[in-house]
């Protein structure tokens, strides 16, 4: 007997999901019976299926990323039933009762929100491009975190530039407005850190509509940070006080008032920060490729960066995969007259280097985090309790060691010995500030082991965490 999915459940699946946009609890309307108690999992984009028993448990969980095309096939030595995925981008689920003569489970079959929607112009007009830009919605929720405790507490609170100035005098009386007590009240009760780029990196999910009206109509559709299970985060969440502080604020006028101050910075960190230059020397050690890059910033950000990488198809091998790096302007370096144009870049280029290189170093890593783990058992030794506030396991503090000294190596071979002495100084600095506190010995341990190298540094990551073993 085989079971095919039944269009009117489609049509259920369809409307349900999308109208209320939650993970709705649908069940399966027939059950699925074993004469043994194994059933099998298969989605279209494994290599292999999963073998699973009714006895395993009373409920079991798996799934996979939800994009078109790919379905899920669960089946017996009965029955067999197959969920396409139907409601991107959001997530979808299905509960299908399992019985066998010795048990019975419900399978909660999944499929992952997609974080991205990307249409064939959009793949087609920015593939091979790298961009620079300050969007109005995303320039809405700095201006909005500004006004919040959240800027304070995350130290992204800029004061006395001329812009921070024109942001107080315009919006400065609006501190009291429901949406700003209620980051308040986030980043005072929660992690301010998640409610702050929650907030601020989902708001590139939106852009403004007809009568200024904020539509969830981006490419993307989520950026992992809050807790919130809604695409979009927490500002989709409060997209109804956001509305009414554009509206009352008249913060379109004061965004395209400062329209040519936006270009200007976007020009300026273009110049500053030379990706096409990064991701060459990148790709020739990793055998990761993206797409397309894209320099997201504000020239309210301090020191707060971030990646987040999106894809259309099936993450292992996408059609098309963006990368997006959140950071500050060029503003305050520019304002070292000391500085020649080749240490700004040089300088300038560590804030979106670091971001970009998680991307290549993150996965590396993944793969070798037995190795990582085993170094770092004693994570007091290489990172101090405030670092590990924000970066608790081995892998991550590993990882920020391994994308900070990839960098001072880029630089040795990118500049000058002058300008890259000071360049890596500068960075050895800030890693011991921010409680990296082997850094120093750890870069100088990878510069030995890549000066002569024959293999890419992906090749060479085992030995690479070895070496560091020698660390005292």
């Amino acid at each position: 007997m085989k079971k095919e999915i039944l269009s009117t459940l489609l049509i259920v699946i369809t409307n349900v999901i999308f109208a209320q946009n939650i993970p709705d609890k649908i069940t399966y309307p027939d059950t699925l019976w074993s004469k043994s108690d194994s059933f099998y999992v298969w989605a279209s984009s494994w290599d292999d299926k999963y073998v699973l028993s009714t006895t395993q448990s009373d409920t079991i969980d798996l799934g996979t990323d939800g994009f078109e095309g790919v379905y899920i096939k669960v089946w017996t030595d009965i029955d067999t039933v197959t969920i396409p995925y139907v409601n991107s981008p959001f997530e979808q689920w299905v509960f299908i009762p399992i019985a066998s003569k010795n048990d019975t489970t419900i399978y909660r079959l999944r499929f992952n929100p997609e974080h991205s929607e990307f249409s064939s112009k959009y793949i087609s007009e920015k593939s091979g491009t790298s961009s620079f830009q300050i969007p109005e919605t995303y320039e809405l929720a700095n201006i909005i975190l500004y006004l919040s405790d959240c800027s304070k507490l995350t130290h992204n609170h800029p004061e006395g530039t001329l812009y921070a100035n024109q942001v107080e005098k315009h919006f400065g009386s609006f501190r009291n407005h429901p949406l700003i007590r209620i980051l308040n009240k986030k980043c005072t009760s929660e992690n301010y850190w998640s409610t702050y780029y929650g907030f601020r990196e989902n708001s590139i999910c939106f852009e403004f509509g007809d009568n200024d009206i904020l539509e969830y109509s981006s490419p993307y559709k989520h950026v992992n940070w809050d807790r919130s299970e809604i695409m979009g985060g927490e500002f989709r969440n409060l997209t109804y006080l956001v509305q009414d502080f554009v509206n009352i604020s008249n913060y379109r006028k004061f965004f395209l008032s400062n329209k040519a101050y936006y270009e200007k910075l976007e020009k300026r960190l273009s110049e500053l920060q030379p990706i096409d230059k990064m991701r060459k020397w990148l790709e020739k050690e990793f055998p990761f490729k993206f797409d397309a890059f894209k320099v997201v910033f504000s020239p309210l950000i301090v020191g707060s960066h971030s990646t987040q990488n999106f894809f259309k198809g099936f993450f292992k091998n996408p059609d098309f995969k963006e990368c997006i790096m959140f950071v500050n302007s060029s503003e305050s370096i520019d304002l070292n007259n000391q500085y020649s144009e080749a240490l700004k870049e040089g300088l300038m280029s560590g804030i979106v280097f670091t971001e970009i290189d998680h991307n290549y170093v993150n996965p590396s890593s993944s793969k070798n985090a037995i190795l990582i783990k085993e170094l770092l058992k004693n994570k007091n030794f290489w990172a101090t309790a405030n670092a590990q506030q924000i970066y608790s396991s081995e892998n991550a503090i590993f990882n920020e060691y391994m994308t900070h000294s990839l960098f001072c190596i880029y630089v040795s071979e990118n500049y000058s010995k002058s300008d890259a002495n000071a360049i890596i100084n500068d960075r050895i600095k800030l890693m011991a500030k921010r409680g990296f506190s082997k850094f120093d010995e750890f870069n100088i341990t990878l510069g030995s082991i890549l000066k002569n190298r024959t293999k890419t540094v992906y090749e060479l990551y085992p030995e690479i965490i070895n070496q560091m073993q020698n660390i005292k």
